[in-house]
């Protein structure tokens, strides 16, 4: 049985799959976007309406990120976080 995820993702047989063009970026057992790949940059990379942090609310530096599907490299996740933040924002799937 499949249960769509999101507009780009679905899960099947406990693997997670891009909608777009089938390519597993998570086998069972592994995070959701385990597969995928990172692109990483300046905050800019997030649009007009993203600025920098503003000192009285963030004190570390910040960057933009974005998950893409390896096969298709559609944007999966696009955040923007502290640079050394390793926890970010992730995506999870109700059993």
């Amino acid at each position: 049985m499949s249960a769509r995820v999101n507009d780009n993702l679905t899960r099947t047989d406990g693997r997670v799959r891009c909608v777009h063009c089938d390519f597993v970026v998570a086998e069972p057992g592994e995070p959701i976007l385990h597969r995928a790949l990172t692109r990483r940059g300046d905050i800019t990379k997030a649009g007009p309406g993203v600025r920098a942090g503003v000192p009285a609310f963030i004190a570390a530096p910040v960057e933009f990120r974005q998950r893409l599907c390896p096969g298709c490299h559609t944007a999966l996740l696009t955040e923007v976080a502290a640079v050394g933040d390793t926890a970010t924002r992730a995506t999870s799937l109700a059993d």
